[in-house]
C-alpha cells in the first residue's frame, strides 16, 4: 500500500502537476516536496492540507489507512 509520499506523488501525476508547479501553488520548496514524496521526511498536517487543497482532493486521501 502505498505511503503518504507516495500518495501525493500519485494524485499530483494524475493530474499533470510538476513538483515545481505544486511548489508554487502551495509556497512549500520543490525539494521539500521530493522529499515528501520519496518519503524522506513526513509532512506535517498543515502542510498537507496545502498539498490536498492544491490538487483538489480531500485531505483524507492523503491519510489512508496505509495498511487497508
Amino acid at each position: 500500500m502505498r505511503n503518504i509520499g507516495e500518495r501525493i506523488k500519485h494524485f499530483r501525476n494524475k493530474q499533470g502537476i510538476t513538483q515545481v508547479k505544486l511548489s508554487e501553488i502551495t509556497s512549500i520548496e520543490q525539494t521539500v516536496i521530493s522529499r515528501y514524496e520519496n518519503g524522506v521526511i513526513v509532512p506535517p498536517i498543515p502542510k498537507l492540507e496545502k498539498i490536498a487543497k492544491a490538487l483538489k482532493i480531500p485531505l483524507t486521501e492523503l491519510l489512508k489507512d496505509q495498511s487497508a
